[in-house]
């Protein structure tokens, strides 16, 4: 294994290792929190607060104009490249955009909030929530923005700020809201009051570790011609980012926003616990991109310079996409296979309607963990125009099929997540197929499409064995063992550990303090590559 791609994996397993971990804890929270709110709420206040933070997604997205990424993008090249001026001049560029588009959009979501309330959804209950969260706009994004700069320059702060300490907070806060004054309003200001906590910490967190220099929209005594030429790089950069970024939200939302005007908040409530759900599979590939982002960026500078970075570049690709599948495939099957006991154990009888949904966007986002990181590597290879155009053609695919499945066939829930689904799977087809054409990038080696057959054929046997048992949800535990264990199996009888796999196994084991020597020992037999090392010593 190059020492390069070495040093890589090893920040990346640190990095990981610990967001995975935060990720874990986070979701536990998470789903106390929902758990909560489900249950001390009717349908329609559930629906209005699901609506509430779709509105405020797609806002945190549409108003930095993609800026985030891209200051994530040219940072982290430039650190690479030993450019700190123009690094410090793209993270002021930034916050200065953060700073006038966040309170723009303060001003018009706080002032529109009954017209949308009341004319775009006809919930006029929503109105009051909108108004709330229009507050925290100009803090979501300009904290957003510092975030960017941090992970470009090596930070992985507003991650575990975001996945760990939010839920938290939260929680201690809704708890209390719920047992001094048992009403929707107590749960609105526990989150924002929550989030405001989250983005003064990271903007404190921000100026404590990069200085005003790097944070402050002032440019330094001799740099301003040089920092308005990195302003418009910036921004024709990140304007594409923008609108995929746009049409991303539309693709995630689209389902909830027609369930919500074509059928009623009562639905928009069953819907979104499969949404809440099948959320769990996007944390491990999510982890990865996001601690690979700054990394990838580097190894791209050195091979912009002449190294062989390129290379480095496709390996730790596969490498880390076979990591994020494994860590995905079990929480997959749990969900695709056992999906109203999923949702009984967790939110109650009530929303087993939400069953079949589950299963059509757990198919769809197992297809985006199986294909990685191919979004976030096209972008920091500068293909952002591409990006924007396939993610516009998924946007229209999927607003029409949404419109025809959920309001003309009346397939209703079930409509709207095959709508999803199918989006998921044509984007992630387009984006690497582009990807490859363009670099020859791809996920793909034979140790990492061997095993598949295997751990379908277990998958399979486990579930029609299942199906002859009383459906239990105490149950769901053995036959995630039973499963692991099938891949486990799978992965041996097709000798696909690798070098990489054996070393990124053994950092996992060394973060937790355990020593697996003997069990790296053992694997490596079941490893090609080691097995020949050995052979020529």
């Amino acid at each position: 294994m190059p020492k390069g791609l070495n040093s890589h994996l090893k920040t990346a397993v640190k990095r990981s290792t610990l967001i995975l971990a935060a990720t874990v804890v986070s979701q536990l929270v998470w789903f106390c929190i929902k758990i909560l709110i489900v249950r001390n709420t009717t349908k329609e206040e559930f629906g209005i607060y699901s609506l509430m933070l779709t509105i405020f997604g797609v806002l945190v997205v549409i108003t930095p104009l993609g800026i985030g990424s891209g200051v994530t993008r040219f940072v982290s090249i430039n650190q690479g490249e030993k450019k700190k001026n123009k690094a410090d001049e793209i993270s002021r560029a930034g916050i200065q955009i953060a700073f006038v588009l966040g309170l723009i959009a303060f001003i018009l979501l706080y002032f529109f909030s009954g017209y949308i309330a009341r004319h775009v959804f006809y919930i006029p209950g929503l109105a009051s929530p909108l108004k709330l969260i229009s507050f925290l706009l100009p803090f979501s994004i300009y904290s957003g923005i510092i975030g960017g700069i941090l992970l470009g320059n090596g930070f992985i702060v507003q991650k575990i700020t975001n996945d760990l300490l939010m839920p938290l907070f939260y929680l201690v806060l809704i708890s209390a809201a719920l047992l001094l004054n048992k009403t929707f309003n107590g749960i609105l200001f526990a989150y924002a009051s929550a989030s405001l906590t989250i983005y003064s910490l990271i903007i404190i967190f921000g100026f404590k570790k990069l200085g005003r220099a790097a944070l402050l929209p002032t440019p330094r005594h001799g740099m301003v011609s040089e920092g308005g030429r990195l302003y418009g790089e910036l921004v024709k950069f990140s304007i594409p980012l923008l609108v995929a970024g746009v049409t991303g939200m539309i693709i995630m939302w689209t389902d909830t926003i027609m369930v919500g005007r074509y059928i009623n908040a009562q639905a928009v409530g069953t819907y979104s616990v499969s949404v809440s759900l099948v959320n769990l599979l996007n944390f491990p590939l999510q982890a990865l991109a996001y601690v690979f982002l700054p990394i990838a960026g580097e190894i791209y500078a050195s091979s912009r310079q002449g190294h062989k970075g390129l290379q480095d570049l496709k390996r730790a690709y596969q490498v880390l996409t076979k990591w994020a599948f494994t860590v995905t495939l079990p929480i997959f099957f749990v969900l695709f296979f056992f999906p109203q006991m999923s949702i009984t154990a967790l939110f109650g009888a009530r929303f087993t309607d939400a069953a079949m949904p589950l299963r059509f966007l757990a198919f769809g986002l197992m297809i985006n963990a199986f294909l990685g990181m191919n979004t976030m590597l096209m972008m920091v290879m500068g293909f952002s125009r591409t990006i924007m155009n396939i993610s516009i053609t998924g946007a229209i695919f999927n607003i029409i099929l949404n419109y025809v499945l959920v309001k003309k066939a009346g397939l209703g829930l079930d409509g709207a997540a095959i709508s999803t689904m199918s989006s998921y799977i044509l984007l992630n087809i387009l984006y690497s197929l582009s990807l490859y054409r363009r670099s020859g990038l791809h996920p793909f080696s034979p140790s990492y499409l061997k095993p598949l057959a295997g751990t379908a054929i277990a998958g399979l046997l486990i579930y029609v064995a299942a199906k002859s048992l009383p459906l239990s949800s105490w149950m769901l535990p053995v036959y995630l063992f039973l499963f692991v264990g099938g891949y486990g199996a799978s992965l041996l009888l097709t000798r696909s550990i690798e070098e990489e796999d054996l070393y990124m196994m053994k950092r996992v084991f060394q973060r937790f303090g355990i020593r697996p020597e003997r069990l790296i020992k053992a694997l490596s037999r079941f490893s090609p590559e080691v097995e020949k090392q050995e052979a020529g010593m």
